[in-house]
């Protein structure tokens, strides 16, 4: 909708300001952008629409992803293939694609619409070299956090790929999204890389993204440096195997990046116990990303998502990529969360989709709750006919494919 000067407020069936329970009947008010009231009254002298039989959430906040994939119809591969299988593939399109003029801004457009339309009110988006200068020439209002995408065994690259880091961190942007740095996975990035980000994170005060415990392919090469990855690296003379150790783990890497200002661990497929406990007990500096429909699309073992919210550690969700995903709507991974984890209670995962991401992302003040001096940024769920809980009815529901009320962020 456009941006409105007066006060507006908004009638639902249920309204879940996540920081508190439900409201029946609830209103949200909103004026100038933000919300001035959250209860079942409105703000006196607003002007009140109803909404009918819906559900009204915060913003969604898209804790992971990668745009650049956004012309995507489908997934590479198919259902149930291995990581490695799908990541040659990944590297194989990169290598072989025609250099199309303007593809790279069209594939972020795509995705910025796709990110609007899903009411994704914050992103933390993955973006190579390349892929970074598409989001410096054009000018968005989305709010989030871009992550440049560091990444490279080679120890020559190290010094040179810092400077860029130190570039990119440093510049102003016209338009809204926070920068920080993704030193992109164990097996890609030299040590000495990843210690340049994390000091550069602190200094700065920015987050970093790693992708972490993310396919078993992954701790056979960290712990024996053998199997598909070492194979597919060296294919691509990219594997180093000197700038590795023997016998590490993803709890090696964790404790590097405790040292971060924050840290957002993708995917975390295959942390273990002891790793968990480790997240749980550096909640204030390290957050799980959880992408549920990608964490299905491979032959991964279950996700150990209870074991980590009873541990005590903050989990947030993204969608990854569309090629690895069909969308990227926050709301479908939120019901294939309720769907594959129905021990989990649906109060927790909202606010894997909301908050968690949030704080993760450091727009907690602005995102992630219905509160009063929060965005207005509201997510409408259409809910069923039938219902009793709120909750059963929210998930039962299916997102309008817009928000209603938006501004600038």
């Amino acid at each position: 909708m456009d941006q409105r000067t007066t006060t507006t407020a908004y009638r639902a069936r249920w309204v879940f300001p996540v920081e508190r329970p439900p409201i029946e009947q609830g209103v949200v008010t909103v004026a100038n952008g933000l919300i001035v009231g959250v209860g079942q009254q409105p703000v006196e002298g607003a002007a009140v629409v109803d909404l009918g039989n819906v559900a009204l959430l915060p913003g969604l906040i898209n804790a992971h992803t990668h745009l650049e994939f956004s012309l995507f119809n489908r997934p590479f591969g198919q259902r149930g293939t291995s990581f490695a299988t799908w990541l040659k593939q990944v590297v194989a399109w990169r290598r072989e694609q025609p250099a199309v003029l303007g593809q790279e801004e069209w594939a972020l457009a795509q995705g910025l619409n796709e990110v609007r339309t899903t009411a994704t009110a914050a992103i933390g988006e993955i973006a190579t070299p390349l892929f970074s200068d598409c989001w410096r020439n054009q000018p968005t209002e989305q709010a989030g956090v871009i992550f440049l995408e560091l990444l490279s065994l080679n120890p020559e690259r190290v010094a040179p790929l810092l400077n860029l880091a130190v570039e990119f961190t440093r510049g102003t942007w016209e338009g809204n999204p926070q920068r920080g740095l993704s030193p992109h996975a164990p097996y890609t990035v030299h040590p000495e890389l990843l210690a340049g980000a994390v000091e550069l994170s602190r200094e700065r005060q920015i987050p970093l993204t790693m992708h972490l415990a993310e396919s078993r392919e992954e701790l056979e090469l960290l712990d024996a440096q053998t199997g598909p990855l070492v194979e597919l690296l060296h294919n691509l003379a990219a594997w180093y195997p000197e700038s590795l150790r023997k016998g590490t783990r993803p709890l090696d890497y964790l404790r590097v990046l405790t040292n971060a200002h924050h840290a957002l661990i993708a995917h975390g497929n295959y942390l273990q116990a002891d790793e968990i406990a480790y997240v749980a007990e550096h909640r204030k500096r390290l957050t799980v990303v959880y992408c549920p429909r990608t964490q299905a699309y491979f032959d991964h073992d279950p996700y150990p998502l209870l074991q980590m919210l009873h541990a005590g550690a903050r989990v947030a969700v993204g969608t990854d990529s569309r090629a690895s995903n069909p969308d990227l709507s926050v709301w479908k991974e939120l019901q294939q969360v309720r769907t594959t984890h129905a021990n989990v209670s649906p109060e927790v995962i909202l606010t894997m989709g909301t908050i968690a991401g949030a704080e993760a992302l450091g727009k907690q003040s602005q995102h992630g709750t219905l509160s009063v001096g929060k965005r207005a940024e509201l997510t409408i769920i259409q809910l069923p006919n039938e219902h009793g809980d709120a909750y059963e009815a929210l998930f039962s529901g299916e997102q309008i494919t817009h928000p209603i009320y938006r501004t600038g962020c």
